[in-house]
């Protein structure tokens, strides 16, 4: 089996095929929370997505500062599974969520995602809007 190299533009492709309106903004989140690809939160996870997997060391905000925490994080049998469950899970509508797909720019979309709580830091838009503008 031939590994393929997880690249922004990889990660973009996945991103529009999955239905995301901004796939620039799914690219930023993975440079974001993986690293550039160099360290997942769980297997094919690098998205720093939650859920029942694998308990890992992390570091949150807690309103007042960065602490150190455990926390557990999903698994997936692919990187393409991953990016499909986050664009399901917080670009389109999902059980009561109003998806960043409804934003109408993609600095919009990435301030919606920390507004709904996707990540702690309270930067985190900034960072993603940051990465876009550098890589896109």
């Amino acid at each position: 089996m031939v590994e393929v190299a997880i690249t922004w533009a990889l990660i973009a492709s996945l991103a529009q095929d999955a239905g995301a309106k901004f796939p620039n903004l799914v690219a930023a989140q993975w440079a974001l929370e993986s690293g550039w690809g160099e360290h997942q939160s769980g297997k094919n996870n690098p998205f720093g997505i939650k859920g029942k997997g694998v308990v890992v060391d992390t570091v949150e905000w807690n309103g007042k500062s960065y602490v150190d925490t455990k926390a557990e994080f999903k698994s997936y049998p692919s990187v393409k599974a991953a990016v499909g469950d986050l664009v399901d899970r917080w670009y389109k509508d999902y059980r009561g969520y109003k998806g960043v797909n409804n934003s109408a720019t993609r600095e919009e979309a990435a301030r919606e995602l920390k507004r709904q709580g996707y990540a702690t830091s309270p930067d985190y838009a900034e960072k993603l809007i940051r990465l876009m503008n550098r890589n896109s």
